[in-house]
């Protein structure tokens, strides 16, 4: 397994926009090439050559934001994100690594598929933060890896990209 950094206009996009569409739900979903345009690095991952997901990142100051991971369909649960975020961590070793999952709460508790991402991250190097945000009607979890979590830190990251971002205006929060 490989990870390479992308460039707008590389022939990989087409392939890894598919798997963008088919991973990412409608309402958290950018295209590539528009992350790409304001900034963000996507990385391609593959195997035997062949690109087979992606990780999209920001990194600002002491944080390297994961903003996705994506896997084609029928190659998930097979490890290969795994190891995408272990490379991931490698790359940053220095850095606060930062992710926001799905968070459990009383209308999804009985869905499978939030438990099983937030165990993934928490598997794969990252640890709870005991913050969370809300936006695009949905409340996500703050898990961080490498280092410890500093809420003035993300504020500040969160600040930067609703410059780039306008609609990303996150106030992350604790729960009682």
């Amino acid at each position: 397994m490989e990870l390479k950094n992308l460039s707008i206009g590389a022939e990989e996009l087409k392939i890894l926009e598919k798997i963008n569409e088919e991973a990412i739900p409608d309402s958290e979903r950018n295209s590539l090439s528009d992350l790409l345009s304001s900034g963000a690095t996507v990385t391609g991952i593959y195997s035997a050559g062949e690109p087979v997901g992606f990780l999209v990142t920001r990194v600002y100051k002491n944080i390297s934001y994961l903003a996705y991971l994506a896997i084609r369909s029928d190659l998930r649960s097979k490890g290969l994100g795994g190891i995408s975020l272990r490379k991931l961590l490698e790359t940053y070793p220095d850095k606060k690594v930062v992710v926001e999952f799905e968070a459990e709460t009383l209308e999804n508790e009985a869905d499978d598929f939030v438990k099983r991402r937030k165990n993934f991250y928490m598997r794969n190097g990252f640890a709870e933060t005991g913050w969370f945000t809300f936006y695009d009607d949905t409340e996500f979890e703050i898990g961080c890896a490498n280092n410890e979590f500093d809420i003035d830190e993300f504020n500040e990251f969160t600040e930067y990209l609703s410059s780039i971002i306008s609609d990303h205006i996150p106030e992350p929060y604790r729960k009682a």
